[in-house]
């Protein structure tokens, strides 16, 4: 009778790809809509003098969010700092967030965006969540107007959490 070496190899094979189907990490994803309203704390400009109307600006705001769809969340707490390169009413964006849950879970994002006529859009990544958000990965879309030292924000996001 002739044997086959390539039955414990195919056992082993079967055994290695059932484990590695029942350990893989199972995500949920959680799609929302909220509703942001901040107020600029400090707005810091220099001009830069290459054109009158040049300016770099530094931005701290604070806020709240309440989600408007999705899973049903409390209103929650909004930390922003950003910089501006502005010229002829229009310019570039970028900084950071935090988002501070009433359990005490939060999330920080990057954002980037664009700036024209009291309205900016762009997108943000989520990342170095704590609490229920540990290990989460997440990102959105939005779009803010501003109306003096305030700003109000539509937001569409999601999230993937372990």
């Amino acid at each position: 009778m002739h044997k086959h070496k390539a039955g414990p190899i195919f056992v082993a094979l079967v055994v290695w790809l059932g484990w590695s189907a029942t350990s893989a990490e199972a995500r949920e994803r959680i799609e929302f809509e909220s509703v942001h309203i901040n107020m600029v704390t400090s707005f810091d400009t220099l001009i830069v003098g290459d054109n009158a109307d040049r300016f770099i600006a530094l931005m701290r705001a604070q806020g709240a969010g309440r989600r408007i769809s999705g899973p049903v969340e409390p209103p929650y707490s909004i930390e922003i700092w950003g910089t501006g390169d502005y010229a002829d009413g229009m310019g570039e964006e970028t900084g950071y967030g935090k988002f501070i849950f009433e359990d005490g879970s939060a999330f920080f994002e990057k954002w980037t965006g664009t700036a024209q006529n009291n309205r900016a859009v762009g997108t943000a990544i989520y990342y170095d969540g704590s609490g229920r958000f540990e290990g989460m990965t997440g990102g959105s879309n939005w779009d803010c107007t501003s109306m003096g030292d305030r700003f109000s924000c539509d937001v569409e996001g999601w999230i993937e959490v372990p």
